[in-house]
């Protein structure tokens, strides 16, 4: 009998949920800043990574546009990663970025509103929803986004002192 074919350093890995499952429950436990956001960029890394060679390489060159402030060319690419792996939530967070930069609002939102069907504990996209209902004046709206948000990652950058902002607009001071 021949033995079984030798394993793959993919075969081995556990599966992208189980992963991301394990680093979101890792960040709800996290004690301080430097933990959190340790766990966060690990979860960061994870979402970025689509599971297709091509949509990697489509991802890392919108990316790259994206840092050099050349939002036509990474919308292109964006485009592309949304058309050819609609189920890859990541694609549409970043054109949802550009869409933004963009001032297309519109769009953003739309795209915005994938990503969070696909990963409804995408705090990122959350943390730019929020921002986005904040400049076109939905207040309460916005504070619900940040507070859902904060409940998933405590530590996302700029939202506790945006909720407490939002708070006091909204609900007003406490007597």
């Amino acid at each position: 009998m021949a033995p079984p074919p030798p394993t793959t350093k993919e075969q081995d890995r556990p599966p992208r949920g189980a992963v991301l499952d394990a680093l979101f429950a890792d960040l709800a436990k996290a004690r301080s800043a430097e933990e959190g956001k340790a766990i966060e960029a690990a979860i960061q890394k994870v979402w970025l990574q689509s599971g297709s060679p091509s949509i990697d390489i489509l991802m890392g060159r919108g990316l790259e546009a994206f840092g050099q402030k050349d939002y036509d060319r990474a919308l292109f690419y964006f485009n592309e990663v949304v058309m050819l792996a609609p189920g890859f939530a990541e694609g549409w967070n970043k054109r949802a970025a550009i869409y933004y930069l963009k001032d297309d609002y519109s769009a953003a939102l739309k795209d915005l509103e994938h990503v969070l069907r696909l990963e409804p504990r995408h705090f990122a996209a959350m943390g730019g929803l929020a921002i986005m209902l904040q400049e076109l004046g939905d207040k309460k709206g916005a504070l619900e986004v940040f507070r859902r948000a904060l409940a998933i990652n405590p530590w996302l950058d700029n939202a506790m002192q945006a909720e407490k902002r939002l708070s006091t607009d909204v609900e007003g001071r406490g007597i």
